[in-house]
């Protein structure tokens, strides 16, 4: 299973599965990061492999989706592609909480999903519609075959700072359509 994600520059990036964080367990920061920063991200479940998905053809290739986060170590990205290859590759860092929803929830009025920091609100969305989702798998799948069960994101805003160590710990919380969505600590 493949972590694929759109990013906000509009490339294509491979997160390992060893990135991916399931559960709500805290984030222990390694003592050579100082940094980190994230991206919100759209992500949906692939149900049928392929390759070269057209947009209009793409509604066949995934059954779920969810909200989430990529963590970024911002030491590693010094300006080259190897430095910011080397943090996508950081162990932990794509949070990508299930169970997901249902594809229909896309678009639907009322459906947000937040996230908070430190018990204040850092990012708050209106549910995407299923364009995004698709245009996302058609972009994607130039470069990558998609298997199923792999997990495509979409960076739905550029990777911003989250937390430093010099200011400590933070608590991220989560909702999606009101319901739970993650809850953990950046520990440094």
């Amino acid at each position: 299973m493949n972590i694929v994600v759109l990013n906000s520059a509009g490339r294509t990036i491979v997160r390992p599965d060893t990135t991916l964080k399931k559960s709500s367990d805290d984030f222990y920061v390694p003592d050579f990061i100082d940094r980190i920063c994230w991206s919100p991200v759209l992500f949906a479940r692939v149900s049928k492999p392929g390759k070269y998905i057209a947009a209009k053809f793409a509604t066949r290739h995934y059954d779920s989706v969810n909200y989430g986060l990529l963590l970024y170590p911002e030491d590693f990205i010094d300006g080259g592609e190897d430095g910011y290859a080397r943090a996508c590759c950081l162990d932990h860092t794509s949070f990508l909480p299930s169970p997901m929803y249902n594809k229909v929830t896309l678009g639907r009025e009322g459906n947000r999903a937040e996230l908070l920091k430190d018990g204040q609100p850092l990012f708050g969305t209106s549910f995407a519609s299923a364009e995004t989702v698709e245009h996302a798998l058609e972009e994607v799948s130039k470069y990558c075959y998609l298997r199923t069960g792999d997990l495509v994101c979409v960076e739905l805003r550029s990777r911003e700072p989250l937390c430093t160590r010099e200011d400590g710990s933070c608590s991220i919380e989560g909702s999606c359509c009101g319901n739970y969505l993650l809850d953990f600590k950046i520990i440094f």
